[in-house]
């Protein structure tokens, strides 16, 4: 039973990083209906911005927690701007494929810039383990899941109850019937592609320690992320969070219990199997109001 609990609390240090990168998907995707296969290269981006701002700017890692997102949220709405604003009329094709580019192209990038090294990241919390009942419980365990799933229900109010959130719902939903009412297209566009790239960011920035900082965080991210969305439901961002703990917890279960070398297969087949059986998630919500 200990160890089963002990096993419980790494799916869920696990699956709370999936569920915040899982949400930055949902986010841009309820907002423009935009598929971005991009997202594994910003959460990257977030995980070398906590290694510049640490090991070569010297910030205190709170501060990175703060500046990092708005960083990386920039470059996503510079993206927006840039290139996806100008393909917005064009096919769903057109849109994932520039997306798949995208991501290329930054991580070859920074695959330029950094080299394919292999960079450490500390412990954001430090301190000696606790007991809590049976379990040895770090620091650092319970800072990943509390503040993971703290900034994840937070996005979810805002998205469900805040102005900010009721003009992207109301954009996904009718984007000509939001203009009538006077939403700008351009602005909830670009709002919606901050919010989700900084996201990412903050995913990248929890990651960091736990995979290091290397280019191929953009795609031993990227997965899972699209795994939590499409388990929880790809229009709902409590899915996404139940999703991605979910997620964790399988993982963790079948690398523990049956073979390390068949979690990833065990994800997949759950992903097939609810595409076959629920293609809407397991967690989506009724009717047309979602949060």
């Amino acid at each position: 039973m200990t160890q089963f609990l002990l096993l419980s609390l790494g799916g869920l240090r696990i699956g709370a990083v999936y569920a915040l990168s899982a949400l930055g998907l949902i986010i841009i995707h309820k907002a423009t209906k935009t598929v971005n296969f991009a997202h594994g290269a910003f959460i990257m981006l977030g995980s070398y911005g906590a290694y510049v701002g640490f090991s070569v700017l010297h910030l205190p890692y709170w501060l990175i927690y703060l500046v990092v997102p708005f960083v990386v949220g920039l470059s996503g709405s510079c993206a927006e701007y840039v290139l996806f604003r100008r393909i917005r009329t064009a096919d769903a094709f057109t849109v994932v494929i520039t997306t798949v580019f995208v991501s290329i192209l930054v991580t070859e990038l920074v695959r330029i810039v950094f080299e394919s090294d292999v960079y450490a990241m500390p412990a954001f919390v430090s301190g000696a383990p606790f007991r809590v009942g049976v379990l040895i419980v770090t620091p650092e365990t319970m800072w990943i899941v509390g503040g993971a799933l703290l900034f994840g229900f937070g996005a979810a109010y805002v998205f469900a109850r805040a102005a900010l959130g009721r003009a992207m719902r109301a954009m996904a939903a009718n984007a000509r019937g939001a203009q009538l009412c006077g939403y700008s297209v351009d602005g909830i566009y670009t709002q919606a592609w901050f919010l989700g790239t900084a996201t990412a960011g903050l995913a990248g920035v929890f990651v960091a320690p736990r995979l290091g900082v290397s280019p191929d965080i953009a795609v031993a991210t990227i997965v899972p992320a699209f795994v939590a969305a499409i388990i929880g439901g790809f229009d709902s961002l409590i899915g996404a969070i139940l999703g991605g703990l979910l997620l964790g917890l399988i993982e963790t279960y079948t690398a523990a219990y049956v073979s390390g070398s068949l979690k990833n297969a065990v994800s997949f087949c759950l992903v097939l199997l609810i595409l076959y059986l629920k293609p809407e998630g397991l967690f989506a919500p009724k009717g047309l109001r979602r949060v």
